[in-house]
């Protein structure tokens, strides 16, 4: 029995003109949920107020050192993905910490960048499992 995986945005108005969504692979599916789960924030899904990532609730304290922020993070992030992504075992969560200058508006800023890499075994095929993301902290900003 083929499995569908749609992808993310979902486009609303493509099902109300009964046109078929987007579809990807079961690897794809699985990063678009890591990366929902990692930019939610808990209380932020009115139907499971747990669903998210808790590293938000610290709001990255400028008073964390690289280390701490390091393992908050990969202790959120292997916490949500054990609880809500089912498909994935074997699960690894890193975090590298580190500043980067980025260019705004008005003037340049230092703000800590955070490299995720999450490692497991796909369960419906067994097979490996890598997701690789990045984002920037103090308001939040992902590629």
């Amino acid at each position: 029995m083929k499995q569908s995986y749609y992808k993310l945005p979902l486009n609303f108005s493509r099902i109300l003109q009964k046109q078929d969504l987007p579809e990807c692979s079961l690897e794809e599916s699985v990063q678009q949920h890591i990366h929902l789960l990692i930019t939610t924030v808990l209380g932020e899904n009115k139907d499971d107020p747990q669903y998210g990532c808790q590293l938000w609730d610290s709001d990255f304290d400028i008073r964390a050192t690289n280390n701490e922020v390091k393992e908050q993070v990969e202790r959120s992030v292997r916490n949500a993905i054990t609880r809500y992504e089912k498909r994935l075992s074997q699960i690894r969560v890193s975090a590298m910490v580190s500043q980067e200058e980025v260019s705004g508006i008005s003037a340049k800023k230092i703000k800590k960048k955070i490299r995720v890499t999450v490692n497991g075994i796909l369960l419906r095929n067994n097979s490996a499992f890598n997701y690789n993301t990045f984002f920037f902290v103090s308001p939040l900003s992902y590629d």
